[in-house]
């Protein structure tokens, strides 16, 4: 990984902020934060435009080397997600300078006449990692680690990544919806079918660190993935959060087989109104080759169920999921909804009392 130059911060304190924007001390948390930026797939022959809070990036390979970098060229700030790769590096449209793969060096400056020296100047690069099928990037030096997928690495699963998706709605908001079960019944008829059992188990919220886990069991009627009944009855499904927003649910059948299922919010405005929705499914081999159900069915399967809350997701107010959770009614079906608003207030007051210090 490229390392990056770390800015000097402001000490800062945190009392929790009951608008639905980001904080200042939010917004220093997520700039230290891993983020998924783009489809590792995506990142092909063309570089390709990404964002993180409302700074516009460049994502682009040549040959092995991943680069990460400020869009805009520091000669006339240009987006270079607009140019080609050329000559080991990017080309910015504009003018055609262009700038290493790796460093950001400035190599070459076509107006300059033959035998000059190039400018002296470069890209601003940023951390960059590939895993999980995605591109993941951090403005600053990573607070909290890349939180590991469960089976991600075992070669008994087969994995497909959706389509990324843009949203106006806060990062918790999204991340708040996929891990919850009281809506199945009511947003997913269309894909889970007209009988899937409204109610919610009691249940309890596991924490070890910034990490939350709970286990909950519902059955889906049997209409789900075509009438599948291996797949589309009772189930028990494993939800896991890593702060701030790193999310998976591993389903494991009654008849064996398992399904995993990943969500990454990615904040994309500077306000955090708008995300970036990522997503990963996979599948073990007892449900591809038992059950008879491909990645790609489930990929579409998946992809339907994540349209279906779009709509949902976008029309709550506040678009962002109050910290206070005095701001809210609560059933016991929102125990995990609780769990992760106060770990959260949690991790931005460890995290304020800590750069609170390094600023001292």
């Amino acid at each position: 990984m490229r390392r990056v130059r770390r800015e000097r911060e402001h000490p800062m304190t945190y009392q929790i902020h009951r608008g639905e924007t980001v904080d200042p001390v939010e917004h220093q948390l997520l700039r230290h934060t891993w983020f998924p930026i783009a489809r590792s797939e995506d990142v092909t022959d063309r570089p390709v435009q990404a964002n993180i809070l409302g700074t516009k990036l460049v994502v682009y390979r040549v040959g092995g080397t991943l680069t990460v970098a400020r869009a805009a060229c520091p000669h006339r700030g240009m987006d270079l997600s607009m140019g080609e790769l050329r000559d080991g590096g990017i080309q910015c449209p504009y003018h055609g300078w262009i700038f290493a793969a790796g460093s950001g060096a400035c190599t070459h400056v076509p107006s300059l006449p033959a035998g000059s020296s190039p400018v002296r100047t470069e890209l601003r690069t940023y951390l960059c990692v590939e895993a999980y099928g995605h591109v993941w990037s951090c403005l600053e030096e990573p607070y909290l680690p890349l939180p590991a997928l469960a089976d991600a690495e075992t070669s008994q699963w087969r994995f497909a990544y959706g389509e990324p998706h843009d949203l106006n709605c806060g990062m918790r908001q999204l991340t708040e919806n996929f891990r919850d079960m009281g809506h199945f019944a009511f947003v997913h008829q269309g894909t889970m079918g007209p009988d899937v059992r409204r109610e919610v188990d009691s249940y309890q919220v596991h924490r070890e660190g910034w990490d939350l886990e709970w286990e909950l069991t519902t059955d889906l009627g049997g209409s789900a993935l075509d009438g599948n009944q291996s797949l589309g009855t009772r189930q028990t499904l494993t939800y896991h959060l890593s702060l701030p927003m790193f999310a998976w649910i591993r389903t494991a059948f009654p008849d064996g087989g398992r399904r995993l299922v990943a969500q990454f919010a990615t904040p994309i405005s500077e306000d955090g109104l708008r995300v970036r929705e990522f997503w990963v499914v996979g599948i073990d081999d007892i449900v591809a080759e038992t059950h008879g159900v491909s990645i790609e069915e489930m990929w579409e399967y998946e992809t339907a169920i994540f349209a279906e809350d779009f709509p949902v997701v976008e029309n709550q107010e506040p678009r962002e999921a109050p910290l206070d959770v005095r701001g809210q009614a609560h059933a016991p079906a929102d125990k995990y909804s609780i769990a992760y608003r106060r770990a959260y207030v949690e991790l931005l007051e460890r995290f304020a009392e800590e750069t609170r210090q390094v600023g001292a």
